[in-house]
């Protein structure tokens, strides 16, 4: 096994624990790959179903390591570090990076908060990457024969999840005793940020993918999950609140989202770059010099950030929902 990548040692533990899930999601896919090809006989009167069944599992890791790297990236993690950790998945190698979680893990208290950390991660991706759907229908493409204005009752549920979710996280960042360091890791996304996180996202998403995220995450499964995480953690949270510490809101995450995509498709019509230019811009250290994003006008964005109306205590300002 290698040694631990030197470049990853001042990374955030939930950022390793992303690789780690990269390099063992990729090492299970190569496991079913090469040990778990069905067998087959004469009598066998399921035809082919266990090599469906097969195919579909493969499909389904492959889908959810694309979807961790997508994450990692956006996240800002070393292109050569989710390399490493997939490459050393596929190999059978361990994940010679996965010392530096060792080191920074103590015990059984580190490890529950750590758990906690990740879901708050989770959680404010699953967060912007709404945002970002949401903007993309909105402004980065016209309707089609697949994206179509949606149901009234998906729009609903969609801004309902959106408030589930972060009242989750606030819930849990304040359960959990986030730090000022580890907020600013957590949620606070600059302008880098979220175009690196629209061009990796929905800037490749066809008609098709987009419409599939966005339905998935219009479930109501979401909100009623949430919910429920909410009332366990209300139940054992700890007396005091610091002040100005909550998690942006979801319009505020729209409005970011929407600044984003409006940028992207400027420039795209402005220097004729394809999908792939403008990844790969908006992924160059060099963004902030060559580059900034510029808020929508009045006129694009209108008086609300979003294109549903997200319950009446979800607001701009940054106290968050009352829910």
């Amino acid at each position: 096994m290698d040694e631990p990548s030197p470049e990853l040692e001042a990374l955030p533990g939930w950022k390793l624990r992303l690789l780690e899930r990269i390099h063992d999601t990729s090492a299970e896919h190569q496991r079913i790959l090469t040990e778990n090809y069905p067998s087959f006989g004469s009598g066998d009167r399921s035809g082919d179903l266990a090599l469906h069944t097969w195919r579909t599992n493969l499909r389904a890791l492959e889908s959810d390591r694309a979807e961790l790297e997508t994450r990692a990236a956006a996240a800002g993690l070393p292109a050569t570090a989710i390399e490493r950790a997939r490459a050393a998945g596929q190999s059978g190698d361990g994940w010679a990076d996965g010392a530096h979680i060792a080191r920074g893990v103590s015990g059984g208290l580190d490890r529950v908060r750590g758990y906690m950390v990740d879901g708050v991660a989770a959680d404010v991706w699953q967060l912007e990457h709404m945002a970002a759907i949401n903007a993309e229908r909105r402004f980065g493409r016209p309707p089609s024969r697949i994206v179509q204005h949606p149901d009234p009752g998906e729009v609903d549920q969609f801004g309902r999840n959106m408030a589930a979710l972060w009242t989750r996280v606030n819930e849990a960042a304040h359960a959990i005793g986030l730090s000022r360091e580890e907020r600013a890791q957590l949620w606070e996304r600059d302008s880098e940020g979220w175009q690196r996180l629209v061009a990796l996202t929905v800037g490749i998403y066809d008609d098709a993918g987009l419409q599939e995220r966005w339905r998935a995450y219009a479930w109501p499964g979401i909100e009623h999950e949430a919910r429920r995480d909410v009332d366990s953690l209300a139940a054992g949270s700890r007396p005091g609140r610091e002040p100005g510490v909550t998690p942006p809101t979801p319009h505020l995450l729209i409005e970011h989202a929407s600044n984003a995509v409006i940028a992207t498709r400027d420039r795209e019509v402005e220097t004729g770059q394809g999908t792939g230019e403008v990844i790969a811009a908006a992924t160059s250290p060099a963004l902030n010099a060559t580059g900034s994003l510029r808020s929508p006008s009045e006129a694009e964005i209108g008086s609300d950030t979003a294109e549903f109306t997200l319950p009446p205590s979800i607001h701009a300002s940054d106290t968050g929902p009352d829910l």
